[in-house]
């Protein structure tokens, strides 16, 4: 930008949920810049605190909503600019000099990643028909309609708009979900994964379906950094790639929910494997180079997933400065425009989740009763 531009406002007395949900609905001026905004929302004494060994120490709480342009960051980079953010706020206040020419954090373009696609697509070529064969898998994938849908179609005349819900737990009920997954052989990530496939099929049973099993299409969000060759932390930037994942579940997921859920963590990380992500993203980009790209249209396409998660399990890792003498930040929650996604992690000993909806498809209290139904099975299970 030949001039810099800084898009913050101070807001009294406002809901910092419908806060959020205005910022994900704007649009950003792409080529003018800038790709991000800030809302400071003031908060009364002591309001929304959980910590209450911080909320004797810390009695004024305000929200901040950080929006980007996801071309420009993804949930790595947000949550350790929101590091540094709590980390420099605390010098300032204490009166420590800061220095404005330390680099912060790099930066990084794709390349590396695009490079390691080219070579895997190259060996994907060596035999043309297995790589057909998936690609038209990947085909009739994205023509399927999420089970919600099919069974809750979105109204005609709804307004597009991502609307989001909250949830979290506390630190005893957080400790017994973990303890609980360790003890069954799975990750947390699978274990809610297969709690969300179970709520959707309990809507779906409620709207009247009676299939024995379910086969619900996933999309995983990952970190590319752990592919990347040397010392990855501080890149900042763009660095996910989407990994697509189904398994089949029986309608009675409940009766066996930890069986169900150890098949669905063997299946989903043996894809996690490096070449497992480098065959997905090939299968992608052939795919999309067979259809009709020409075919431009002004809105967006329909959604083919029963969800998208983004786990970015344990927060603490990458904040270690949230704790200040001067600031504190006792709760994260992230969120994007999408269809519908699920966002999990946990902070200062919390299981902490935001779902994200699109009004268009979801109406609010099928949304809602999903959220509702994933925490009620959840805090049954443990």
């Amino acid at each position: 930008m030949e001039e810099e531009a800084v898009d913050f406002q101070v807001e009294e007395e406002a809901d910092p949920r419908r806060v959020m949900e205005d910022l994900m609905s704007q649009s950003f001026a792409s080529h003018d810049g800038p790709l991000w905004r800030a809302r400071l929302v003031r908060g009364a004494a002591g309001e929304d605190c959980p910590l209450e060994e911080v909320r004797a120490s810390f009695p004024h709480t305000s929200h901040l909503i950080l929006g980007n342009h996801h071309g420009i960051a993804d949930g790595t980079s947000n949550v350790r600019t929101y590091n540094l953010l709590l980390k420099i706020l605390n010098d300032v206040i204490a009166g420590r000099p800061i220095d404005d020419q330390e680099q912060l954090g790099e930066f990084v373009s794709g390349e590396e990643f695009r490079a390691m696609v080219s070579a895997r697509l190259i060996e994907l070529e060596e035999d043309p028909e297995n790589l057909q064969r998936l690609v038209k898998e990947h085909k009739t994938v994205m023509a399927s309609v999420p089970l919600l849908l099919q069974c809750y179609p979105s109204l005609e005349g709804t307004e597009m708009k991502t609307e989001v819900l909250f949830e979290e737990l506390d630190e005893d009920t957080t400790r017994r979900f973990f303890q609980r997954c360790k003890k069954e052989g799975v990750s947390v990530g699978s274990a809610f994964t297969a709690l969300i496939n179970g709520a959707t099929i309990d809507l779906a049973k409620k709207a009247g379906r009676t299939d024995d099993t379910f086969t619900l299409n996933e999309s995983h969000a990952l970190d590319l950094r752990r592919l990347l060759s040397g010392d990855a932390s501080k890149h900042l930037g763009s660095h996910i790639t989407i990994l697509h994942h189904a398994v089949e579940a029986p309608a009675a997921w409940r009766e066996s929910f930890w069986d169900y859920t150890r098949t669905l963590h063997r299946s989903l990380h043996s894809k996690l494997s490096e070449d497992g992500i480098l065959r997905d993203k090939c299968i992608k980009e052939v795919s999309v180079c067979t259809n009709n790209v020409g075919k431009a249209t002004p809105t967006f396409p329909p959604p083919f997933e029963d969800s998208v998660c983004s786990n970015m399990r344990n927060l603490d890792a990458i904040c270690p400065d949230v704790a200040g003498e001067h600031v504190q930040a006792t709760r994260i929650l992230r969120g994007a425009s999408l269809y519908t996604a699920h966002f999990s992690h946990t902070f200062r000993r919390r299981f902490l989740y935001s779902f994200c909806y699109s009004a268009h498809f979801i109406p609010r209290d099928t949304a809602k009763a999903l959220t509702r139904a994933i925490f009620d099975n959840l805090r049954s299970l443990v």
